[in-house]
């Protein structure tokens, strides 16, 4: 009895050991959905220090009608919705129970396994977080664009261009999505949107986009046509807070 007692005990002890290291160089782990179910995307940031899980960071960004922000910044904002108050209080008790067990298989948080099977997010020079701005004005369609820059490690690491219809409050985005917004045969506004967002990752600086002559339309971006300069506009407000 005695043995099997001490092979239970051993047993607990491996796993304990198991789960105290997560094999990874320390930095900053990121990972995301790679769609908007629901109208909505889980990402996570993980933060390794001495081979062990230091904190964690579960937000959400939507592209539901009228939302221009992430949800943990609504969830502080004045007059939040209480279903938001409680998200953010379930999601900090997610994260903290994933610092203190280190338990990366048992943690209920999205795409912690996905975060940590890639590389650490390189270092820039921005401030973290998660950055909102609209432009000052609407465009010629009466949409007010915004962008949502996501910032880890000081990296640029996802971005979000979407707009608000002036005349029923919806998101082109999700309104693109539904109806397919031709452009003239090229593909459809939200597409074309999110692979502009995907060349603002990779070029790290709004100021660094490629445009034609006409400070409108990207130059030598493939399946990209459309007047661009209004999200460049957002992004730029956006990062000033991160800079």
């Amino acid at each position: 009895m005695k043995r099997f007692a001490m092979a239970a005990a051993i047993a607990v002890v491996c796993a304990a050991a198991v789960f105290a290291q997560v094999g990874k160089p320390d930095g900053f782990y990121f990972a995301q959905d790679a769609d908007f179910a629901s109208n909505r995307k889980n990402q996570v940031v993980i933060e390794v220090k001495g081979g062990k899980i230091a904190s964690v960071n579960w937000n959400l960004i939507s592209i539901a009608n009228g939302v221009t922000q992430d949800m943990k910044a609504l969830s502080r904002a004045a007059g939040a919705a209480q279903a938001q108050k409680d998200w953010a209080a379930q999601t900090k008790a997610a994260e903290d129970a994933l610092v203190t067990s280190q338990d990366t298989a048992g943690t209920k948080i999205p795409n912690v396994a996905k975060a940590l099977g890639g590389t650490a997010v390189a270092k820039g020079s921005l401030k973290d977080g998660w950055y909102s701005a609209a432009e000052a004005g609407n465009d010629e369609w009466g949409t007010k664009n915004f962008a949502l820059i996501t910032v880890v490690n000081g990296t640029i690491v996802d971005v979000l261009w979407n707009g608000i219809l002036t005349r029923n409050n919806a998101s082109k985005i999700s309104t693109s999505m539904a109806n397919g917004y031709p452009m003239g045969g090229q593909a459809p506004w939200h597409t074309q949107a999110h692979r502009s967002a995907a060349e603002l990752v990779r070029i790290q600086d709004p100021d660094a986009f490629k445009l034609k002559a006409d400070n409108k339309h990207p130059d030598g971006l493939s399946g990209v046509s459309i007047d661009v300069s209004h999200f460049l506009e957002a992004a730029r407000a956006a990062l000033r807070s991160a800079r």
